[in-house]
């Protein structure tokens, strides 16, 4: 049980100190907590026989330590079921009315606060029958409640599977030793717990460091990513100042012997001249093209209707594509978000500009856009040559391309795209299948307020 303690605290730990502003998050963390306690609990039993048989403590030291292991007790069989509902509650949110969702957690607490108001039998930690009276319904709709999530895109369906694989049958298997088992007389099969336990905290970590896990690990990475970004930042405002004062100069003193050369009808030398131009001209743009894509974003957000923001930028599809490349667009014309409409059409761009060039032989581009409870989305799919899984994970870093020899082309588009809806409260993703086609969605948040239209 001491592995259990320790494995149920420190996923409870780590979820908090990674996504403690998530409330499904805060309360995944509480459930682990309390399960922990009961680990707990099971501990201090061995502790608090091992020192009484020695005679190493009084009995009223025995005492007060039987209370402490009491109360750690009553909040793993009290506290379990009742976060595990407010837990599934708050991640399939869109199941319950909205005051229903909101009071939920208040109501549910009244009756684990009364249990601890009834006198408790002497053997036994808790009243079973009464406790199994509200803690198997609690279990059984909370369950009901992660089963019927529906509305998921393919990546938030594969962390689903993750998290009914991490949470279910750990707490179902838990309710089965802690509530079910005492109906019929049958105690202390609490001990079980520990395999499903070490399953599910398995899960978790394997989890956390592939896929993510109610985005823990997406956070990890955008705390990289953001110290990337602003390192390049400050890095290429310095580049840039000193690229410039020297291009200037070497423009200046070109410039002079240029018109030395005109002066002296030295045609191979005025030739040269314009080579060394050319190639300032060249470099000045380079440089000035990193800069604006590593620079802070200046943003001004406003109210946005995503399906205009799309349709403006279908006309470079035309151009760029041709007849080569077909494109299929589905609007839902409710969805609005506030955002930076240049910096927004800009990451748009970014991204329809890279369908194009993965289907050098033509193709088809679907763009859906879509509107939900939790925010609205823009769908980007293409079917051309995809990403490779090995870097697929690395296309959002800054100077990180597949594109290698193109003019101009330094890895920052993704880059940019994600540091745009990084500021902008939503997220980027990305899906790829190599030869199969790519897929990039920005998710916005939420509009508040009940003026949902655009200004």
């Amino acid at each position: 049980m001491l592995f259990v303690w320790i494995a149920l605290w420190l996923a409870a730990g780590l979820l908090l100190v990674t996504n403690r502003n998530n409330p499904v998050v805060r309360w995944l963390s509480l459930m682990s907590l309390c399960g922990g306690f009961g680990a707990l609990a099971s501990v201090m039993e061995g502790v608090i026989v091992s020192l009484a048989d020695g005679a190493r403590i009084t009995a009223a030291q025995e005492q007060w330590l039987r209370i402490a292991q009491r109360g750690c007790s009553w909040m793993s069989y009290y506290g379990l079921p009742y976060s595990f509902l407010c837990f599934a509650a708050s991640y399939n949110k869109e199941a319950l009315p909205v005051t229903a969702a909101r009071l939920l957690p208040y109501a549910a607490l009244v009756l684990p606060l009364g249990m601890l108001a009834l006198p408790i039998p002497e053997e036994l930690p808790v009243h079973h029958n009464l406790l199994a009276v509200w803690a198997i319904p609690y279990t059984l709709a909370g369950g009901m409640l992660l089963l019927r999530k529906r509305g998921m895109n393919p990546a938030e369906r594969r962390a689903h599977l993750v998290v009914i694989a991490a949470v279910l049958p750990a707490v179902l298997i838990a309710l089965t030793m802690n509530n079910v088992m005492p109906l019929f007389g049958i105690y202390r099969m609490w001990r079980y717990n520990v395999w499903p336990i070490a399953f599910a905290f398995g899960v978790f970590i394997i989890a956390l460091f592939n896929f993510g896990f109610l985005g823990v690990q997406l956070l990890i990475e955008r705390r990289q990513m953001n110290y990337s970004l602003r390192a390049i930042t400050s890095g290429t405002s310095m580049l840039n100042h000193a690229i410039k004062n020297d291009i200037g100069k070497i423009k200046l003193f070109s410039h002079k012997i240029e018109q030395a050369a005109d002066t002296a009808e030295l045609a191979e030398l005025r030739e040269d001249i314009r080579v060394i131009a050319a190639a300032t001209s060249h470099i000045e743009a380079m440089i000035r093209s990193v800069h604006d894509r590593t620079q802070e974003l200046q943003l001004e957000p406003k109210r946005l209707r995503l399906a205009d923001i799309v349709r403006e930028q279908l006309g470079a599809i035309a151009v760029l594509g041709g007849d080569r490349i077909r494109v299929y667009a589905e609007y839902d014309e409710s969805a609005v978000t506030v955002a930076d409409h240049a910096q927004t059409a800009e990451a748009l761009s970014n991204v329809l500009n890279n369908a194009v060039e993965a289907m050098p032989g033509g193709g088809q581009i679907h763009i859906k856009v879509r509107s939900g409870k939790r925010g609205s989305t823009i769908e980007i799919r293409d079917d051309g040559c995809g990403i490779d899984k090995s870097h697929l994970r690395k296309v959002m870093e800054p100077f990180f391309t597949t594109k290698s020899g193109r003019t101009m082309n330094f890895g920052l588009g993704l880059a940019y795209c994600y540091q745009l809806m990084s500021r902008q409260g939503g997220e980027l993703r990305i899906e790829s299948e190599l030869g199969k086609g790519t897929a990039v969605t920005f998710y916005f948040p939420a509009v508040k307020g009940k003026n949902q239209e655009p200004e």
